[in-house]
């Protein structure tokens, strides 16, 4: 009987795809994609930084800052995103609240040691402030457990309040080991509680380790 043999070849180098896939890859962008991570290296170091980025609707802003995912993978950090509404701009603080019930999902996730690391550090740094924070992200008591109500406070007092006990949380959040990386998309809708927020905590000189 004849045998044959058949020569050694690479397994589907002639295959071709039944569907059209484009390649997720990010095109004539270099020289900005090259400042958001030297930003973010930054805020790895120690640093805090705000990062503007503008254009027309559809014009890929959203995908630029998708490849910071890579080098926050790289470094144990944390990609929190947000995005504000036209419609429910009466919502408290909007998209920073959103950003941060991600957080907490992504907590939730986590191993049963690592989130009894992260219950001490919050309580810890939450202290018997719970409750404020409590009031806007309901959800962090799936973490730290139930808070008492806090007591009323005039408008202002309750604002400032709400600033001491946020930026407290934010420095549990952002940490040499794990740094912060906060995406909130259509800044157009935010409000001016959200923004007076906002410049509290980039003025803060204990904000470190948070792009």
């Amino acid at each position: 009987t004849a045998t044959r043999t058949v020569a050694r070849f690479e397994l589907a180098a002639h295959d071709v795809s039944e569907r059209f896939l484009i390649p997720q890859r990010l095109y004539g962008r270099e020289r900005e994609l090259a400042e958001l991570v030297a930003a973010f290296d930054g805020a790895c170091e120690g640093r805090a930084a705000l990062v503007l980025v503008s254009g027309y609707s559809g014009i890929g802003k959203t995908s630029l800052i998708s490849e910071l995912y890579r080098p926050i993978v790289r470094q144990r950090g944390y990609f929190l995103a947000g995005k504000f509404d036209q419609v429910m701009r009466n919502l408290p603080y909007g998209a920073l609240i959103q950003a941060l019930r991600g957080f907490v999902w992504q907590v939730l996730a986590e191993s049963e040691h690592r989130l009894a690391e992260w219950r001490r550090r919050l309580a810890d740094a939450l202290g018997s402030t719970g409750g404020v924070l409590a009031e806007v992200l309901p959800e962090i008591e799936l973490v730290i457990g139930k808070q008492p109500v806090p007591p009323a406070l005039a408008p202002a007092e309750a604002q400032n309040r709400f600033r001491y006990v946020f930026q407290s949380f934010r420095g549990a959040l952002a940490r040499h080991e794990h740094p912060l990386v906060v995406f909130l998309d259509d800044l157009q809708w935010m409000v001016s509680a959200t923004l007076d927020l906002l410049h509290a905590l980039l003025t803060s000189p204990d904000l470190h380790h948070v792009l």
